[in-house]
């Protein structure tokens, strides 16, 4: 019976370590190696200036925390701004923890299958090596239940802690126009609406601008 208990626990925490992987690793696999850039040096790079909009209307990007349970919060705002402003197209994805992040997000992942596979199958890697067995090893070893539940649960908690970036930052035509970093928290609707009205009026006379310059030039004028 205990066998049969040992199994059912350690396949339960191989397809929850599988699904996780599978998502963290599909996600980064999704990434554009220069968006990510992007995003981890947003507050230092200069933003792209460009008055020209797309022929496909102006574009609002949120980059959120998704760890953080933001995805609602996103679909909210998604949902408003396409009600008020028809013509803004609404895109969003995972704010990347960075490189070196990630890559130690996989380590856990990965360790933590490992370690619940060892204990389940009664394998101990330290006698392949001729190393000493370490007494944590022993007592995980005599108590698999706890140990497993144990390994899966600090595995988690710091996956999380590496993947809660706490981000939700927005970009109007990759403008930034807020930033939760910087400000410590996410705009109330009726912030964001301003700041959308003002970045539209703004992008409204620019294009005014322009074309009245286009104008000009393709009349011959000399200023």
């Amino acid at each position: 019976m205990d066998r049969n208990v040992c199994f059912v626990i350690f396949f339960v925490f191989t397809i929850l370590t599988a699904r996780d992987m599978i998502y963290k690793w599909g996600e980064a696999a999704e990434q554009n190696p220069a968006d990510t850039n992007q995003v981890d040096n947003v507050q230092k790079e200069i933003p792209n200036m460009s008055f020209r909009q797309s022929s496909n209307g102006p574009t609002i990007k949120v980059l959120y925390c998704y760890s953080c349970g933001y995805q609602q919060a996103f679909d909210e705002y998604q949902r408003m701004i396409n009600e008020r402003f028809p013509s803004i197209t609404v895109i969003g994805s995972n704010y990347s923890p960075g490189f070196i992040k990630s890559k130690l997000v996989q380590f856990f992942s990965l360790s933590k299958m490992i370690v619940i596979g060892l204990l389940m199958t009664n394998v101990n890697p330290f006698a392949h090596f001729g190393v000493n067995t370490p007494r944590i090893w022993i007592w995980m070893t005599e108590h698999k239940l706890y140990a497993c539940m144990m390994t899966f649960f600090l595995s988690n908690t710091l996956e999380s802690q590496l993947l809660s970036s706490g981000a939700f930052e927005i970009f109007y035509d990759d403008v930034p126009i807020w930033s939760k970093l910087a400000a410590g928290r996410i705009p109330s609707a009726q912030e964001l609406f301003t700041m959308i009205d003002n970045q539209s009026k703004f992008y409204g006379e620019s294009n005014r601008f322009d074309d009245t310059m286009h104008t000009i030039s393709g009349s011959g004028l000399k200023l």
